[in-house]
């Protein structure tokens, strides 16, 4: 439904393309490596990756300017696979897999959006650790969001048929709230909210989200979100620095994840470094979870990354998880 609803609302912009006031544009990351893929307590595989140093994907966007300040927008967005030559991060994914929405904006009123939007709760994480959004190796993203129900928050870091809405920047400090009614197989409701500041060198976010999930066949899902971010560039590095707190009532599951990094230049690229460190308690659940990772990145050009990266992973009373990759990323 959101999604015939942003192609129809890209059509009826893009139909105002004589006009001077439309703005559009095609975007996109393009990630591809080669290494070893191994996570704690699974046998390592050989192969080709699409989100080693940051997921690929293509997308568009289109926004008309109105009187009054007021500007009306769509944005469809599509990760890509390019070791099985397809799209979405798996094949449960929609074809419009990443951000897919309408928009309304206004400088002194903020941005409201509808339709499959990117959870804040992932947006602060990404923010405020040194690897980004690489879901392949970022210790953060691996723990906060990939190692399981037990550790990990519940339902996916994209939700569809959501409403969000973020205050204007005000003195480097925004707010932001985002609802989500599910209707499909994860039928629930989703809620979360950030608050970030950005002062000169220092950033900090709060970011909160609850999940309630109850399709009337599996276990339901009620789990409470908060985060807590900082980073800040002393000039011949940049630190960042993230804490997580999850609870989830009917797993009676606890998590506490800690995160550090810090990204410096050395020569003529830059070197990534953090940790990650999780406990997860409850009746039935002791888990210990330490994730390191370091990489270097070199810029070829103003638009292409070469790098190598690698990560060393460990639960308590299972196999280590060894890996590492080399590849190049190309922005548009």
């Amino acid at each position: 439904m959101t999604a015939r609803l942003a192609l129809f609302a890209l059509l009826c912009l893009l139909s105002l393309s004589a006009r001077a006031q439309l703005d559009y544009s095609a975007y996109g990351t393009l990630d591809l490596s080669y290494g070893r893929f191994e996570q704690s307590g699974f046998v390592h595989v050989d192969r080709y990756n699409s989100n080693s140093l940051s997921a690929s994907f293509v997308g568009v966007n289109a926004k008309y300017g109105l009187d009054g300040g007021w500007t009306p927008g769509v944005t469809l967005e599509t990760f890509l696979r390019f070791q099985d030559l397809k799209y979405g991060r798996n094949d449960n994914d929609p074809f419009l897999s990443r951000n897919n929405f309408v928009s309304l904006a206004n400088s002194d009123y903020g941005l409201l959006r509808v339709g499959r939007l990117q959870t804040y709760l992932f947006e602060t994480s990404t923010r405020f650790n040194a690897f980004g959004n690489s879901t392949g190796f970022s210790p953060a993203l691996r723990q906060i969001f990939l190692s399981g129900n037990i550790e990990s928050v519940q339902g996916d870091f994209y939700w569809d048929q959501a409403l969000s809405y973020s205050t204007p920047r005000i003195e480097g400090v925004q707010g932001s709230v985002m609802y989500a009614l599910d209707h499909g197989s994860k039928r629930g409701d989703y809620a979360g909210s950030s608050i970030v500041i950005s002062r000169g060198l220092l950033g900090v976010s709060l970011s909160a989200q609850r999940v309630h999930i109850n399709d009337g066949i599996d276990d339901p899902t009620d789990e409470t979100t908060w985060q807590l971010g900082a980073t800040y560039n002393f000039g011949f590095a940049s630190a960042f620095g993230l804490y997580t707190d999850i609870r989830n009532v009917f797993l009676d599951v606890r998590s506490h994840l800690s995160s550090a990094g810090i990204s410096a230049p050395i020569g003529p690229g830059k070197v990534l470094a953090q940790i990650a460190y999780s406990t997860s308690t409850g009746s039935a659940v002791d888990r210990r979870h330490t994730t390191t990772s370091i990489g270097y990145v070199y810029s070829y050009d103003s638009v292409t990354d070469v790098y190598v990266i690698g990560s060393d992973d460990r639960i308590r009373n299972q196999t280590r998880g060894l890996s590492y990759a080399i590849g190049a990323r190309y922005l548009f």
